[in-house]
């Protein structure tokens, strides 16, 4: 995450937003509580790491067999956080898709 956040920061001229899905598989005991604390750890790492506060954005969610895969040997893939980097532009952020400093490269959608 560190890795991703350093090259989000060398986004030209815009703020980091951070989504993040802090979750809880239903088999899991004290959902609420984990969910929660996975939230709050995420938030506070993101801090540290130079996401302002208000950029940080938290989306609880309780994963349910439909929304988990399954490893071959038939054991659970959760994951518990997932965290998305999206910049915050003035206006529209088509300007930044030709920046060599944008990685991952995209298109701007017409």
């Amino acid at each position: 995450m560190a890795d991703s956040v350093i090259e989000a920061k060398k986004w030209p001229e815009v703020q980091i937003q951070a989504i993040v899905i802090a979750g809880a598989y239903v088999g899991e005991r004290n959902i609420d509580r984990l969910k929660a604390a996975r939230a709050e750890n995420v938030k506070a790492y993101l801090q540290q790491l130079g996401i302002k506060t208000e950029n940080i954005l938290i989306d609880r969610k309780t994963f349910t067999d439909e929304m988990v895969m399954r490893r071959s040997d038939g054991t659970l893939d959760v994951h518990q956080i997932i965290v998305e980097l999206t910049p915050i532009c003035k206006g529209s952020c088509a300007w930044l898709c030709d920046d060599p400093r944008v990685t991952p490269h995209s298109r701007a959608i017409k």
